[in-house]
């Protein structure tokens, strides 16, 4: 999977659970719509956790989490 931006990754979620709710597609079709939905919700996982972890000026040291505040 290319990398997408957390907001793309997002959206492609909202559309693969539209398409999901409609019930017109096949057995085969929504399994694969499932595999990818997994692998968008850990890259937008993936992404919320190391935006957690970065530093918001010189002083916050590597470690300290910054969601905390």
């Amino acid at each position: 999977m290319e990398k997408l931006s957390y907001d793309h990754a997002l959206d492609r979620l909202e559309e693969i659970a539209e398409q999901v709710r409609k019930k017109e597609i096949s057995l085969e079709a929504s399994l694969d719509l499932l595999e990818e939905s997994i692998q968008l919700a850990t890259l937008c996982n993936q992404q919320i956790d190391y935006t957690a972890w970065i530093p918001q000026n010189e002083e916050d040291s590597p470690g300290e989490d910054i969601v905390d505040r």
